[in-house]
């Protein structure tokens, strides 16, 4: 591979035993993608979960300390609020939601959401510890209500008001939930070299109807590992995204993102394949545009550039002036039916972690240590094996800390054979 060239019942748990009064105890409950209601307990099952003979729920005395508080019904100023934010798109995004969460759990309660009082935060954050999915394991991970957490606290700095996180209760809380949750990492297996041109080689790219899936999948798994895409980024590339170059290959333009402390336009660079045609990621991304222009035409356009398409030479270099066919905003990587259909709506994550895994499977694979993340994690210990430094690993990986990229190679080496 060469180089990259570029660039509540468990609530009072958490906190001290004398702040516990304070805190509405709630037992924990089953996720059924309602909106959260969480039932009350009583101050017995507090006093079992402290061990202490007397408690009181202490809901009126929290709402005797509670600050006057700016409520804004619809939450649209405070998500208003993020847009100035110096943060990462994908981070935006996710406070978002986690915002308007945090909010309607509020309005469920009758409680302000900003600012919010920091045994409120408490509540919550406690709240979705106690949610089951229908295994009876925890429904929310760790992560998942650390990013809630720091998602309150962004809409409350950027709102003039003191982080709720910055308190000593929710310090308690957020430590009592990190243990009680705590989890081996499940980290996905890289998917290497060797086994992506295997899986490449093994894709039926000639027959009608699977060719148009073979296609998609081809160009998906090569620029996936490739760029070192999350898939979240693969699946929001546009057909404008994508510029050939005849020095770089592919040149994808991922707007502005966080990159050491700033935002800046940030562009991948994915290399003319020197192994084999199958995995050069700009011939896949070249056959996989003739099908979606072809398929704009008529179906036997289709079923011919199908049939007649060369996955075993480069076509890297040659015009490709089939994507001025296309709509520049459409999305890269569509739906397709069994029927051989190109929708118009772009991949969702779950679906290419899903390709990743059918795909893994069809060579012989044990799939399960697989998905999505594991042609990014492919690429990293890749690159680390060619002799590749930090510096240039986190270039293509978009990683704003080494230690981040460190790690894959620390794994890669505790494998047996491995120096």
């Amino acid at each position: 591979m060469t180089r990259p060239q570029s660039g509540e019942g468990a609530a009072a748990q958490f906190v001290p035993a004398e702040r516990a009064t304070e805190i509405t105890a709630e037992p924990a409950v089953r996720h059924n993608g309602s909106s959260p209601r969480a039932p009350r307990a009583t101050s017995a099952s507090a006093a079992r979960i402290l061990g202490t003979d007397a408690l009181t729920t202490g809901r009126d005395m929290l709402r005797a300390r509670r600050p006057e508080a700016t409520t804004i019904p619809d939450g649209s100023a405070a998500l208003a609020l993020l847009e100035n934010a110096p943060l990462a798109e994908n981070t935006r995004r996710g406070y978002k939601s986690d915002w308007a969460a945090f909010t309607d759990w509020c309005i469920s309660r009758g409680d302000p959401a900003l600012p919010a009082h920091p045994l409120t935060v408490v509540a919550h954050l406690t709240w979705m510890a106690n949610m089951l999915d229908e295994r009876g394991d925890p429904f929310y991970a760790p992560g998942t209500i650390a990013r809630r957490l720091a998602a309150i606290n962004a809409v409350h700095s950027a709102a003039a008001f003191p982080r709720p996180g910055d308190d000593r209760d929710v310090v308690a809380a957020t430590a009592g939930i990190t243990r009680l949750l705590a989890r081996p990492l499940a980290r996905k297996s890289p998917l290497l070299l060797e086994d992506l041109q295997l899986i490449i080689e093994g894709i039926d790219q000639n027959s009608w109807p699977v060719g148009v899936i073979g296609h998609r999948d081809a160009a998906m798994l090569t620029m996936g590992m490739f760029g070192a895409f999350r898939r979240s980024e693969l699946v929001r590339l546009r057909i404008m995204d994508v510029h050939r170059d005849p020095r770089d290959g592919l040149q994808i333009a991922l707007g502005k993102q966080m990159r050491n402390g700033r935002r800046a336009e940030y562009t991948k660079i994915l290399p003319f394949g020197t192994t084999h045609p199958s995995v050069c990621a700009p011939c896949s991304f070249a056959r996989w545009v003739r099908v979606l222009a072809a398929d704009a035409n008529h179906r036997p356009d289709v079923m011919r550039v199908v049939r007649e398409s060369r996955p075993d030479h480069h076509i890297c270099l040659e015009p490709l002036l089939q994507i001025s066919a296309l709509l520049p905003t459409s999305p890269v990587f569509r739906a397709v039916t069994k029927h051989g259909t190109i929708g118009e709506t772009p991949l969702s994550g779950q679906t290419v972690n899903d390709v990743v895994q059918r795909r893994v499977a069809a060579i012989g694979i044990d799939p399960s240590g697989f998905g999505a993340h594991s042609l990014r994690a492919g690429f990293i210990t890749q690159a680390f094996r060619y002799g590749a430094t930090h510096r240039e690993v986190v270039a293509q990986s978009g990683h704003n800390d080494y230690n981040h990229v460190e790690r894959y190679a620390q794994d890669d080496r505790r494998k047996p054979g491995v120096e």
